[in-house]
């Protein structure tokens, strides 16, 4: 469940947000979702070691959503 906040959050922070406040939120919402996933590890049946791989992949979705909602707020204000 705390895979979704980068992936939400970078969608609307890059569409609604300035660049550079789009970017900053997105390091958040990745360093949270990365400590909650890691600290709740055990509680769903993994290990602490789980992080060796779910970082890199959420960071690679994380960025692919911040790009997307990037490019959604570049179009939404060169139409208005």
């Amino acid at each position: 469940m705390f895979a979704l906040l980068p992936v939400i959050g970078g969608l609307l922070a890059g569409w609604l947000a300035p660049r550079k406040v789009a970017i900053a939120l997105q390091v958040l919402f990745y360093a949270a979702a990365v400590a909650l996933l890691t600290m709740s590890a055990p509680d769903h049946g993994g290990d602490y070691g789980d992080v060796l791989w779910i970082a890199p992949a959420l960071a690679v979705i994380s960025a692919v959503t911040l790009l997307v909602g990037l490019r959604l707020g570049r179009r939404a204000r060169a139409q208005s």
